[in-house]
């Protein structure tokens, strides 16, 4: 399945989501990819939209590639096993996560403009990727979404590497996984299922909450 681009593919999995019984949902987009395919599934099924600012640790001599994830709450996920290929010493990893903690609280700040973050207790809370390659993201953005005590939590993404499904798959705080489609392939190529795959900016982020 080949998505012309992510709002189109944010349309689709509305289509998706709209089969379900959904009691006050909530749509949370993982900044920036996710942002267009959530703010499409918010508009198909009329309720709230918000985001998560994350970031990704990146590897010290490979920053396209990165071993966990820092939420705007402090939330860390490591991708343990290959934390431990690295052998990355604890002083460097608590440095490295911590300057990610404040890139994501800037972006916090700048995306929210202070505005308090909504209330999670008793909603649908469905979380919105534009794919899922590692599932490292999503896995923070659910465990940050599960310490706010929501009804449930759902997944959505257009695309999903068998891999990160599987491992989000595993995770019981996780109600529902929706996707259109999933890669089983060894190497996930994410752009590969776009026609239009545009790099996103902050400014786009923004446009899209405003």
């Amino acid at each position: 399945m080949i998505f012309q681009d992510r709002r189109q593919a944010g349309e689709k999995l509305a289509q998706e989501l709209q089969t379900l019984a959904l009691e006050d949902p909530l749509v949370l987009a993982l900044p920036r990819g996710g942002v267009p395919v959530g703010s499409a599934v918010a508009k198909a099924l009329s309720c709230a939209f918000d985001v998560i600012p994350l970031m990704k640790i990146p590897i010290p001599w490979s920053p396209e590639a990165s071993y966990g994830v820092v939420v705007m709450d402090g939330t860390t996920v490591l991708n343990t096993p290959l934390v431990n290929r690295l052998e990355l010493s604890e002083r460097e990893l608590e440095m490295a996560a911590a300057g990610v903690l404040r890139e994501a609280k800037r972006r916090e700040q700048s995306y929210r403009g202070g505005r308090p973050f909504p209330e999670l207790t008793g909603r649908t809370v469905i979380l919105v990727d534009d794919g899922l390659a590692s599932g490292y993201s999503m896995l923070a953005a659910v465990i940050f979404a599960q310490k706010r005590q929501p009804r449930s939590i759902i997944v959505a993404a257009p695309i999903a590497s068998d891999m990160a499904y599987r491992m989000l798959a595993a995770e019981k705080g996780i109600d529902r996984i929706i996707t259109l489609a999933r890669d089983v392939e060894p190497v996930f190529s994410l752009s590969s299922y776009y026609k239009e795959f545009k790099t996103l900016t902050d400014d786009d982020v923004i446009r899209e909450l405003s």
